[in-house]
């Protein structure tokens, strides 16, 4: 042994330390990936009855928030979503919720527990997150006017909002 290195048993600890990071790392990388490429179109079924497709939208800013009831994040950032598709609506943005709970039903009571007035969608099938390159609950994708993914967050703190703001500030200004 080497000085300097830790004892046996620490060692372990590092080695599960960094496969943690190195397996963190690769999921902001999956959806990074992302960042400057056309956005994969979908069409899904909204609890509101409509079908809607991501294409519909070109011309619009376009902010997807893939959740689900039994992320607790989930929680915390569909208000702060609810807040910026009230304010910022009319200057062209879209919130679109992407449900991947396997129960419509329970998707539908957890929106309405939490008040939410943009589409919920569902893709209970996760189609859609797969195509997303969805590993982490939740996830919110910010596309532009022309159809590029130009803002990927996986995962939400308090705190996160500036980030949000000023990501679609500068594309509603675009």
């Amino acid at each position: 042994m080497f000085e300097g290195s830790p004892p046996a048993r620490g060692r372990w600890r590092w080695a599960g330390l960094l496969a943690c990071l190195a397996l963190v790392a690769l999921r902001a990388d999956a959806a990074s990936a992302l960042l400057g490429k056309q956005a994969p179109d979908f069409a899904l079924h909204g609890l509101d009855g409509q079908n809607r497709r991501l294409s519909e939208y070109r011309g619009r800013v376009v902010l997807i928030n893939f959740w689900a009831r039994w992320a607790g994040d989930s929680r915390v950032e569909m208000p702060v979503l609810d807040r910026l598709n009230t304010t910022y609506r009319r200057a062209g943005l879209v919130v679109l919720g992407v449900s991947i709970d396997d129960d419509e039903r329970h998707a539908g009571e957890f929106a309405a527990a939490m008040h939410v007035g943009y589409p919920i969608l569902l893709d209970s099938g996760e189609t859609v997150g797969r195509d997303y390159s969805l590993q982490r609950l939740p996830m919110t994708v910010l596309v532009d006017r022309s159809g590029i993914v130009r803002f990927v967050r996986v995962g939400y703190r308090r705190g996160d909002q500036p980030a949000y703001l000023a990501a679609i500030r500068e594309l509603l200004r675009e």
